[in-house]
């Protein structure tokens, strides 16, 4: 049993943590700060848009959930992919005629736009929400993550829309692309810290969450919740 349980921590490691495994080598050189969060953002914008083609997912079945297969991620990643294609072939061509310099600039950050797209598209597919060892890990690829206690969860309840050009609330993290309809919103009981890319955190008391599965993800949720309450009756 051990040697199943190691094994599947380090395939968790392997294809759901690249971000902490990278964390791991470089914090002790370059230090805990903003440039640290940079860099990683950098790497993973890189890992998930070139060396993931090749490499199936391996998702711990039963305590792992997709999110990516009802988003419209795919559909806004080929939209602008085309149009950023597109853009800078033309854009190049008109700027190039002013500024030679400049033209090249200009197709280096739409080619980092194209391979942004497609790294968060990858990233999506390769760090799903997790449920283990007592935890819930919401996450939106590689662009956000939170992970919360499970018994620090006070309740969950049907999402509601967000209406058009409506921001979300600044105590709250939306897990999802703002053309996805939110399913479900967990309130907790103490605030945490979510933490998105290139190193922004803030505390939230809610998070806002869709997922493939979302009637089997609840049930494991509300199955932990149960057993964390009923460990705390028996210690009360």
């Amino acid at each position: 049993m051990k040697s199943i349980n190691s094994s599947r921590k380090n395939t968790d490691h392997q294809d759901l943590e690249f971000i902490e495994m990278m964390r791991g080598a470089l914090e002790p050189k370059i230090g805990k700060n903003r440039l640290l969060e940079l860099v990683l953002t950098e790497l993973n914008v890189f890992y998930y848009s070139i060396f993931v083609w090749f490499k199936k997912p391996k998702v711990e079945v039963g305590k792992t959930f997709t999110y990516y297969k009802s988003s419209q991620i795919k559909t806004i990643v080929i939209v602008f992919s085309i149009l950023i294609v597109g853009e800078g072939v033309l854009f190049h061509y008109l700027i190039q005629r002013w500024n030679e310099v400049i033209a090249w600039i200009f197709t280096v950050l739409n080619v980092y736009g194209f391979l942004y797209l497609i790294g968060l598209y990858h990233s999506v597919k390769y760090l799903p929400h997790v449920i283990r060892d007592g935890k819930l890990i919401i996450r939106l690829g590689f662009q956000g993550s939170i992970e919360v206690e499970i018994d620090n969860i006070e309740h969950i309840t049907k999402a509601k829309e967000l209406d058009l050009g409506v921001k979300a609330p600044k105590d709250t993290y939306y897990s999802l692309l703002q053309i996805d309809s939110p399913q479900y919103e967990i309130t907790l009981r103490e605030p945490i810290e979510m933490k998105a890319s290139y190193g922004i955190k803030k505390n939230v008391s809610k998070v806002v969450f869709r997922a493939d599965e979302p009637t089997k993800m609840i049930e494991e949720i509300t199955s932990n919740l149960v057993r964390f309450q009923d460990d705390r009756d028996i210690i009360n």
